[in-house]
C-alpha cells in the first residue's frame, strides 16, 4: 500500500489503487442494475401480465426500505463499513438470481417479484449508506468531488449501455433470463470491494454512545441546522415523490400508450445514459468553474422541465421516440451535475463520525416519499389513465426548482469549510 506522501504525488484518484478497485466493482454493479431497470418491468408487464396498480405496488415495495435509512445510518457509524458493502452485494446477487431460476422452473409470480424487489431494496439501503460514508475516509476529503464525479461517469455509461443491451437481448432471450447479468455484477462488486487493502478503523467516540434513537436524533438535529442541506433535502423529497411515479409507470406507458417495442424502449432509456456520460465528464469542471450551488440550481431547472416532454410525446413513431429521447437526454445531462455538487457538499460539510447518520437521515427524509409516489402513480394510472397521470407527475417535478431558488444554494459558489 502506498504511503500518504506517494499517494499525494500521484495524479488524483488514478493513483489510488483501492479507489480504483471500488470504482471497478461499482461500475460492474451499476451496469448490471441498468439491465434490470428495463428487464424487470418487462418481466412484470409482459411475462406476468401486471396491471398499473400491480406496477405501483412493485415500485412502492422496491422503495419502501428507504424508511430504514435512519437505522442503516446508525449501523454505518458503529461498524466497519466495507464488510457491510461486501455482504449486501452478495445478498443482492443471490436474491436477483432467484428471478431467472424461478422463471426457468415456471414458478415465478408477481408475489415473488414483490419479495425480491423489497429484499434487494433493503440490502441496497445498507450498502448505499455504508458506501457514501466510506468514500471520504477512503479517498480523503480533498478528492471527494473527484470520486463522486468518477462514480457518476460509471453510472452514466451504465445507463447508456445497459438498457440498450437489455433491449437487444430481450429480442432474443426472455427478460427474466437476462436479469442474471445483474446477479453476476453484484458478485463481482463484492469481490472488488473485498480486494481493497486500506485498513478501515472501526468507528468510535460519540457514534458508539447512547441508544439507536438517540443516535438518530443527533443526526437529524445536525442536518436540520444546516442552511444548505435542509432545503436540499426538501427539494430531493419533492423530486423523488413525483419522479418515482414517472419511473414506476414509464415502461408500461411506453408499451401500452405509445406501443413501443423492446428495441425502442432500449433506445429511449439509453438516451438518459448518453446525456449522463457527457454531464458526468464535465460535472467537476462545471462545479469548479461556476460553483456547486449555481450548477445544481440550473441543472435542476433544465432537467426537471424536461419531464414535461414525456406526456407531450405522441404522433408518428419517430416523433414520439425523438421527444422521449430528448427528455431523457436532458435529464441525463443535468443529473450528474446536480448530484455531484449536492452530494459533495454534504460529504464535505459532515464530520466523519456523523457521515453514516447524516447520509441516512438525508436519504430517509428526502426519499421517504418515494414509495408513496410510486403507489399513488399506480393507482392514478388505473383511475384516470397513464397520460393524464404523467402530466400531473411532470408538473409536480417543477416544485424542486422553486425550493432551491428560495434557498442559499444558488449563491454557494465554493465548497464551504467545516
Amino acid at each position: 500500500m502506498a504511503s500518504p506522501t506517494t499517494a499525494k504525488s500521484r495524479p488524483g484518484l488514478w493513483g489510488n489503487p483501492d479507489f480504483l478497485k471500488l470504482w471497478a466493482g461499482q461500475s460492474l454493479s451499476l451496469f448490471g442494475s441498468q439491465v434490470t431497470t428495463l428487464a424487470l418491468p418487462l418481466v412484470a408487464v409482459v411475462a406476468l401480465g401486471a396491471t398499473s396498480t400491480e406496477m405501483g405496488v412493485l415500485g412502492a415495495l422496491a422503495r419502501a426500505p428507504m424508511v430504514l435509512f435512519l437505522f442503516a445510518g446508525v449501523w454505518a457509524d458503529r461498524v466497519r463499513r466495507r464488510p457491510t458493502m461486501i455482504w449486501t452485494d452478495v445478498g443482492r446477487g443471490l436474491m436477483i438470481a432467484t428471478i431467472p431460476a424461478l422463471f426457468l422452473a415456471d414458478r415465478l409470480s408477481i408475489a415473488w417479484l414483490y419479495v425480491a424487489v423489497f429484499v434487494v431494496g433493503l440490502l441496497s439501503v445498507f450498502f448505499e449508506v455504508a458506501n457514501q460514508a466510506h468514500l471520504p475516509a477512503l479517498v480523503g476529503r480533498e478528492h471527494v468531488a473527484e470520486g463522486n464525479g468518477k462514480m457518476q461517469i460509471s453510472n452514466s455509461v451504465a445507463q447508456a449501455a445497459g438498457p440498450s443491451l437489455a433491449g437487444l437481448l430481450v429480442s432474443y432471450f426472455s427478460a427474466a433470463a437476462i436479469v442474471v447479468i445483474d446477479a453476476v455484477s453484484y458478485f463481482a462488486s463484492a469481490i472488488c470491494c473485498a480486494l481493497i487493502r486500506k485498513p478501515e478503523e472501526k468507528p468510535g467516540g460519540e457514534s458508539q454512545r447512547g441508544g439507536v434513537f438517540a443516535a438518530i436524533a443527533e443526526g437529524v438535529r445536525w442536518l436540520w441546522a444546516q442552511p444548505l442541506l435542509r432545503p436540499m433535502m426538501f427539494a430531493t423529497a419533492f423530486y423523488m415523490f413525483f419522479v418515482t411515479g414517472v419511473q414506476t409507470l414509464f415502461v408500461i406507458y411506453l408499451v401500452e400508450d405509445l406501443h413501443l417495442s423492446g428495441l425502442w424502449l432500449g433506445v429511449v432509456l439509453a438516451a438518459i445514459g448518453v446525456g449522463m456520460v457527457v454531464g458526468a465528464l464535465f460535472s467537476v469542471k462545471i462545479l469548479m468553474r461556476v460553483g456547486p450551488g449555481p450548477a445544481a440550481f440550473w441543472s435542476t431547472v433544465v432537467g426537471n422541465t424536461a419531464f414535461l416532454l414525456i406526456p407531450l410525446a405522441g404522433g408518428p413513431l419517430w416523433l414520439a421516440v425523438a421527444m422521449l429521447a430528448l427528455s431523457q437526454l436532458l435529464i441525463g445531462l443535468t443529473t450528474p451535475i446536480a448530484q455531484v455538487g449536492m452530494g459533495s457538499l454534504r460529504q464535505v460539510l459532515t464530520p466523519d463520525e456523523l457521515q453514516g447518520r447524516v447520509v441516512a437521515t438525508f436519504r430517509a427524509l428526502s426519499l421517504g416519499l418515494a414509495p408513496v409516489g410510486a403507489l399513488l402513480a399506480g393507482l392514478l394510472g388505473s383511475a384516470i389513465g397513464l397520460r393524464p397521470t404523467m402530466w400531473l407527475l411532470a408538473v409536480g417535478a417543477l416544485i424542486p426548482i422553486a425550493v432551491i431558488y428560495f434557498s442559499p444554494i444558488p449563491g454557494t459558489r465554493q465548497f464551504p469549510g467545516r
